[in-house]
């Protein structure tokens, strides 16, 4: 086998994180496949297309479709090294499961163990963790009332052991909110913490195998309703060197390598751990500005130089949020941040590039239906 790497991405979620690691393969040289997810896949609306190796035959997760387009890959590439990269939980997790399939048919997998990756990446059990090195969380009540809320209804793991289906966090403002959630069958896979209302960051770390890790940080700017994707976003500096070094300790203490993103919350002076995740994050061009390569998970190679000035926009995430008449999270230094960096805001939305054209427009499309639709609804119970 040659020393040539070939990384292979499973596309049909996370598409922000995968569009990023494919422009840095693009301006590097770096050879990767796509497997497609079935039907619409938001990846044949880009450039990127070409890159689509292999589609799977079903829309859910089965091994043997996995393994069936894995083969088509190894068949096409005998002598190069196939290695997996960690976008989309679900697939992770996939694999995590039948890691020795996939190694024994020559998908290489950069990760550390299922355990080790489920006790980074579910909740409770990475609060659990990083709790014995002093890094503070957000209140949690032992019984949740109306005078706990606003509230956060977060999942005690990422799927749900009962139904098999992937969780969410809710977040709860409303007496009438918090008694409707309380009445579905999902809630006994839920714990509930305090909403904490502040500064936003993102630790941003790469850790080896051995040695020191690389670590940056973002700060959040806007976000979509119910805690979902980041809108908008800046590098920025350490917020708390101590909580830095906690965190550091949590995560070599239990032996983890790879990619994490950490999200942390800053009241009164005091930052809170909200959640990690141990892939790539949606963001992920921005750290990628920061001097974060991908291919890290093979060769370790030395990070870049950050670009100070970087911002991260996602406008069609916005637009879907407006036109659905969401409650947009806007943090505390949104509209200074971004209205000081005017120059930026035409080239830092993640889409609005020759490469993606076509996935902008279909976003903004979409969205301005969604309007159109809400409009016309109004409008009927208005005549009615």
């Amino acid at each position: 086998m040659s020393d040539v790497v070939r990384y292979v991405i499973f596309t049909g979620a996370n598409e922000r994180a995968v569009v990023a690691v494919c422009r840095y393969f693009q301006r590097h040289g770096i050879a990767c496949s796509l497997v497609a997810r079935p039907g619409p896949d938001a990846m044949q609306k880009t450039r990127f297309a070409r890159w689509i190796e292999a589609t799977r035959s079903v829309d859910h997760l089965d091994v043997n479709d996995i393994l069936g387009a894995l083969s088509l890959l190894k068949r096409r590439y005998p002598d190069q090294r196939l290695v997996f990269l960690p976008t989309t939980e679900s697939i992770i997790r996939l694999v995590l499961d039948n890691r020795d399939v996939f190694e024994a048919l020559g998908l290489e997998v950069p990760l550390v163990d299922k355990k080790l990756y489920e006790t980074i990446s579910d909740k409770v059990s990475f609060l659990a963790l990083m709790e014995r090195f002093w890094v503070p969380l957000p209140p949690q009540p032992e019984q949740i009332g109306p005078s706990d809320l606003p509230a956060v209804a977060k999942p005690l793991r990422e799927v749900s052991p009962r139904t098999g289906r992937k969780l969410y966090p809710e977040l709860i403002f409303t007496a009438e909110a918090l008694k409707s959630f309380l009445a579905g069958e999902a809630a006994e896979d839920y714990f509930f913490q305090t909403y904490l209302d502040g500064r936003s960051y993102y630790f941003l770390a790469f850790f080896p195998r051995k040695g020191a890790p690389i670590i940056r940080y973002q700060e959040n700017l806007l976000q979509q309703p119910d805690g979902k994707s980041m809108l908008a976003a800046c590098l920025c500096d350490c917020p708390d060197p101590e909580i830095e070094a906690r965190l550091v300790s949590g995560f070599q203490s239990v032996g983890f390598f790879g990619f994490v993103m950490v999200e942390l919350i800053e009241v009164n002076g005091v930052l809170h751990l909200i959640e990690a995740n141990p892939r790539f994050w949606g963001p992920f061009e921005l750290a990628i500005k920061a001097g974060f390569r991908p291919d890290a998970v093979v060769n370790e190679m030395p990070f870049g130089e950050r670009n100070y000035n970087a911002l991260y926009l996602w406008v069609g995430g916005l637009l879907l949020s407006l036109a659905t008449g969401g409650r947009l999270r806007c943090y505390p230094q949104f509209l200074r941040k971004l209205l000081a960096r005017p120059m930026f805001l035409c080239t830092a939305d993640i889409y609005l590039r020759g490469d993606t054209l076509r996935l902008w427009m279909h976003e903004f499309i979409g969205a301005l239906e969604v309007a159109c639709c809400r409009i016309k609804k109004g409008f009927w119970r208005v005549g009615r």
